[in-house]
């Protein structure tokens, strides 16, 4: 008995249920070789040899992994995984509920192949996939002529097409440059706190998307897009944020060093260092912070700290507040120059070993990390606050840990970055504030005001806007008496469309409100959790 129907019908079954995007031709051309009548013996064999190659290929292509090719690029990195990890991962994609259903259903169709002929079923189902896709576009409209008003940056000239949508969008994205203000002496310190693995979604999954800390904030960015799902390309689009959202292959062609933001703030009379809780060996990270970030003989060394973890990797992950706690005390030795810092943590990513709970995964040990790492960083918070000192603090992950995962990827993939993964908690806290900072005026001199809460910008933005709000707050020192309040700054930004990538995937808000899918040279798909 042949099982090539329940192949194909399991197929179609599973791109109707979203699991899987079905490339209807491909799989009706092997549908027909298949299902082919033969009478020779040798060229059966000979087909079901060679069509069993081509099915599990075909299947592989039909799926939202990855394509072979960027797999095959990162075996070196893949060898970096420690066993338990790699076990972890898995497990992960096998699931004994999973298997069950394939068995019943196997076993079903078994029975059922003995009185039916399937392959009719087989190749209908396949037919339908075009049919239906067909029938949900509707009529296709003409593509609009770009307006003057559209050309603004951040804005996106009405287009039927995706494809035109995606262009305009970073034809818009490259006429936006920044300069830092300068002339005078920065108002403030800076500390960027770059977090791996943290998402608005993550934290709602654990029950943590109300965490007191964020209430501690001046401001917190509820739509922000980090615009990438893996740490080396987010790196990137943190440290050139003086410039408009750029595609992902461009970030690796070398780019405008008016973009570098902490180079930029060097020449307006920062002191700049970066500080790892890592040894920023895997992908390279700390080279590549070194080579395109512009921090060469500026990185902070971390050993001195105790070892909190080991990484997904086997190498040791220090405390962060050991470390920054350090770093703080060394910096006020320092005198009255201002510093901006980069400190880059992977507490939460995913793989970490916590000792004294090593038999459980890391999917487990997600919420006690985050909960250690948000009470780092409130009592970060405080230290500051302790000095005196004037700093603005910014928290900006670099993109999610993929906790829930969704139907075209299993948790902790992250090779489609969709909202669930870069859509990330931003917020900023200027340190030292003697009045709120969203309030319409200063409080007396003295008189501490009481804090009502950050204000919430709920307005997509990413990376220029939120340099754009810092230039604005060097340019106006919000510590003077009767400075513009937060508020009234946050509501000038433009705002920028949810546009993200990695190498070979790129998802895209349209104007319908829509999430859209495109994989390599693959049609644009709609994209939903």
């Amino acid at each position: 008995m042949s099982y090539w129907s329940f192949y194909f019908l399991a197929k179609v079954g599973l791109h109707y249920a979203g699991y899987l995007s079905l490339h209807w031709l491909l799989n009706l051309l092997l549908a027909l070789v298949v299902f082919w009548p033969l009478q020779s013996r040798l060229w059966k064999s000979l087909r079901l040899a060679v069509g069993l190659i081509a099915a599990i290929a075909l299947l592989y292509y039909d799926t939202h992994f990855p394509p072979i090719s960027r797999v095959l690029s990162q075996v070196s990195a893949l060898a970096g995984f420690s066993a338990s990890y790699m076990l972890e991962l898995v497990q992960r994609v096998v699931s004994w509920q999973a298997l069950l259903g394939f068995v019943v259903l196997l076993a079903l169709y078994s029975v059922l192949a003995r009185r039916i002929r399937f392959a009719t079923f087989a190749l209908l189902a396949i037919l339908s996939v075009p049919l239906v896709t067909r029938l949900q576009q509707g009529p296709v409209k003409p593509v609009l002529a770009q307006t003057q008003d559209s050309a603004q940056p951040g804005a996106a000239a009405p287009a039927a097409t995706p494809d035109a949508l995606l262009a305009n969008f970073y034809a818009s994205e490259h006429q936006r440059r920044l300069n830092f203000a300068s002339g005078t002496t920065p108002p403030f310190d800076i500390v960027l706190l770059h977090v791996c693995s943290l998402a608005w979604d993550d934290m709602e999954f654990e029950g943590m998307r109300n965490t007191p800390l964020l209430q501690r904030f001046d401001a917190v960015f509820t739509q922000f897009n980090s615009a990438a799902s893996y740490s080396g390309p987010a790196q990137l689009r943190v440290l050139h944020g003086s410039c408009g959202q750029m595609p992902h292959k461009a970030l690796y062609e070398g780019t405008d060093s008016a973009c570098n933001v902490f180079p930029s703030l060097e020449q307006v009379g920062y002191h700049t260092s970066a500080l790892l809780n890592h040894n920023g060996v895997f992908d390279d990270f700390a080279q590549s912070l070194q080579e395109r970030g512009g921090f060469a003989g500026k990185m902070e060394k971390n050993q001195g700290a105790p070892e909190a973890m080991q990484s997904f990797d086997g190498s040791p992950v220090y405390s962060d507040l050991a470390l920054l706690s350090q770093w703080w005390k060394e910096r006020q030795s320092r005198g009255d120059e201002p510093v901006a810092l980069y400190y880059n943590t992977i507490t939460l990513h995913d793989g970490n070993r916590v000792p004294g709970i090593a038999s459980r995964n890391s999917l487990q040990t997600y919420k006690p990390r985050l909960t250690q790492l948000l009470s780092d960083f409130d009592r970060f918070i405080s230290l500051l606050e302790s000095s005196g000192r004037p700093v603005l603090l910014m928290l900006v992950p670099e993109h999610g840990a993929s906790l829930r995962g969704d139907k075209m990827q299993i948790s902790g993939m992250r090779e489609i970055p969709g909202p669930r993964v870069t859509l990330v908690p931003t917020a900023i806290k200027l340190i030292g504030l003697p009045h709120p900072a969203g309030a319409t005026g200063a409080a007396p001199a003295g008189q501490p005001s009481a804090q009502t809460g950050p204000v919430i910008v709920s307005k997509p933005t990413s990376y220029f806007d939120l340099f754009t709000l810092v230039n604005n707050l060097m340019q106006d020192n919000p510590y003077r008496p009767g400075a513009t309040p937060l508020a009234g700054r946050v509501a000038q930004l433009q705002g920028t469309r949810f546009v993200a990538e990695n190498a070979d995937v790129v998802v895209m808000h349209d104007d319908n409100g829509q999430y859209l899918l495109k994989s390599g040279t693959d049609a644009w798909i709609p994209y939903t959790n």
